[in-house]
């Protein structure tokens, strides 16, 4: 085409311009042409319907029309540039830019000219910032979004074996979190761009942007420096704490057998496996420390060894009575004292023994009352056990009745024993018997004792021995004579009820004798 414009024997410029013009019109008529024929492109193409699948855009037409339109602008901005680059090759346009060019650089040397011009420039860079935060907001809500959507297909729980560490709703609030602390990490980005360009625009501040760019250079170096010499620390305190976690793996392991049982050493009682493994593990746990205390960053620093005694001696002030309370705890362990389950009293308190820790015990009363009593104190005091023996040799039962001196003692012995064969949870083997602790100036005293394998049912069992006892003395007839009852007798009815009375029983009558001294005797 160029060779048909010499044959027409046009200017050299008039033949520049028209065909800057014709290239003009080519890419207008082009980008046009693609800009109608992109959208029937785009929906034969699997590729686009991926894409808006990804992106989880439901207009798919919206998003061709944006495709062609964009098409059409490049080809029209590329009409532009060749057609400028051919304009550039006349002289007089040449001349003409060279004097544009001249009188604006005349123009920007101008005081408020250059004033002007940074303002705006720090206008440009706002309206920027502001702009690509917006944009950036966008882009992390939609991804939000896509994570959200991705919760319930391709995010899955992290599981080791049948274990699940994160389910796939923490997966996915995990990665959404992340997510945000990403966005305001890129903001924050934005922000100092933002500010070490608007420092850079004004002379005075250039200085400021340039120490502020050599101190976080200067702080990353150090800090990977510091990290690279470290690095040799880390690997020892790594390898510490693996050989740690796994010990106190091998000891657990080897501690549950031996409570299962199916690991027997000799005078080692399974009730023992556990608060061992408790003070073995601190053992074991306070010897990792010490040896990986010179891998502690600081470590040796003066600072950090006066904050370790500090520490050290207010823990020695203020732990004398956790000590004292955890020395107890083990004494009380390896003594055998009680374990879980038994029914214990400790000092007043009488209770079934529901935890044992280091620091204390906690009872259980019969009235569901919940005791906490520090293992100093358990020490300290007396510890009476009814369940350790209970299942091997019974634990014996007694409550005592006191009853006159007219009543045979054989029938009061065979009433006790009655009344313990007929109540609950009262063994039959050994058999019930009966002591005669006194013969006091009115009464005797007497105990019935029982054996039970049932000691944390001692409350129920007392109560229920007590009214077959009241049951048992009514059917023999015997009346019950309390030690602080007193009565002036005077031969009425008997205080036994009316319906284990005799038949025909009538009460006696009320005799006064009366007598006289006759030869040093009494006569009536």
């Amino acid at each position: 085409m160029r060779d048909f414009f010499q044959s027409l024997f046009v200017p050299g410029d008039i033949q520049n311009i028209l065909f800057a013009i014709l290239t003009l019109i080519l890419a207008v008529v082009g980008g046009r042409l693609l800009r109608h024929f992109m959208p029937r492109l785009l929906q034969r193409q699997a590729l686009v319907d991926r894409f808006t699948a990804w992106m989880n855009i439901a207009d798919k037409d919206q998003l061709n029309q944006r495709v062609a339109r964009a098409v059409f602008w490049i080809f029209l901005l590329g009409g532009l540039l060749i057609s400028g680059a051919i304009l550039a090759r006349i002289a007089w346009i040449q001349e003409t830019w060279r004097f544009v060019q001249q009188f604006f650089a005349d123009l920007a040397r101008l005081p408020f000219m250059v004033i002007l011009f940074e303002i705006l420039l720090v206008l440009l860079a706002t309206f920027l910032l502001f702009r690509l935060v917006r944009l950036v907001g966008h882009w992390f809500i939609a991804l939000y979004a896509r994570i959200e959507h991705w919760g319930g297909q391709r995010l899955r729980p992290l599981k080791i074996q049948r274990v699940v560490l994160l389910t796939a709703r923490q997966m996915t609030d995990l990665f959404i979190v992340t997510s945000r602390y990403l966005r305001l990490l890129v903001s924050a980005l934005l922000v100092f761009i933002y500010l070490s360009l608007v420092f850079s625009i004004f002379p005075a501040t250039r200085g400021f942007v340039a120490g502020i760019f050599e101190a976080i250079l200067l702080a990353l170096g150090d800090g990977w420096t510091a990290f690279i010499d470290y690095l040799p620390n880390i690997l020892n305190l790594i390898l510490i704490i693996v050989i740690t976690r796994y010990l106190l793996k091998g000891i657990h392991f080897l501690f549950i057998e031996i409570g299962k049982g199916t690991l027997n050493l000799r005078g080692f009682y399974p009730e023992w496996a556990e608060p061992t493994y408790q003070l073995v593990r601190i053992l074991v746990i306070a010897l990792a420390l010490v040896a990986a205390f010179p891998f502690i960053p600081g470590s040796s620093s003066p600072i950090f060894q006066g904050i370790s005694i500090f520490l050290g001696f207010l823990f020695s002030l203020g732990s004398s009575s956790v000590v004292a309370n955890i020395v107890s705890g083990v004494v009380l362990t390896y003594t055998r004292a009680f374990k879980v389950g038994d029914r214990v009293q400790i000092a007043d308190t009488i209770g079934d023994v529901i935890e044992r820790t280091l620091l204390v015990t906690r009872l259980r009363t019969i009235k569901n009352v919940d005791v906490t009593v520090p293992n100093s104190i358990v020490l300290g005091s007396h510890i009476i056990n009814y369940s350790s023996s209970a299942a091997r040799y019974g634990l014996i039962l007694n409550t005592a009745v006191t009853i006159g001196y007219d009543v045979p003692w054989r029938e009061v012995h065979t009433a006790l024993i009655a009344a313990a064969r007929a109540t609950a949870e009262i063994l039959e083997d050994p058999a019930p018997f009966v002591f005669q602790t006194a013969l006091d100036d009115f009464y005797v005293h007497y105990e019935i004792n029982a054996y039970t394998d049932q000691p944390n049912q001692m409350a129920v069992i007392y109560s229920d021995l007590h009214q077959n006892i009241q049951d048992s003395f009514t059917a023999a007839g015997i009346e019950i004579m309390s030690p602080h009852y007193a009565a002036l007798r005077d031969g009425n009815e008997t205080t036994v009820p009316p319906e284990r009375r005799p038949k025909g029983y009538r009460s006696p009558a009320f005799h006064l004798e009366i007598g006289r001294k006759k030869d040093g005797g009494t006569e009536p």
